[in-house]
């Protein structure tokens, strides 16, 4: 079942500290890895409507060492 997770990136220059929006173990042949592969602008509209810098879609699953030490 996919995931999202949250990928804290280095702070710019603004109030909030910028983000991206990870979501892994889609399935390749699943409906969510290709509703974002067939529909280039899904990725930009999330990002635009949750805050996020850019949204990633992975099949593998993706570590990401701050989200591992919250959940340790």
């Amino acid at each position: 079942m996919p995931r999202l997770q949250i990928l804290q990136l280095p702070e710019g220059g603004g109030e909030e500290r910028p983000f991206a929006l990870v979501i892994d173990q889609a399935p390749l042949d699943g409906p969510l890895y290709r509703r974002f592969a067939e529909d280039i602008d899904l990725n930009d509209s999330i990002a635009v409507r949750t805050g996020a810098r850019a949204v990633l879609v992975f099949e593998d699953v993706v570590h990401i060492p701050a989200n591992s030490e919250v959940h340790s």
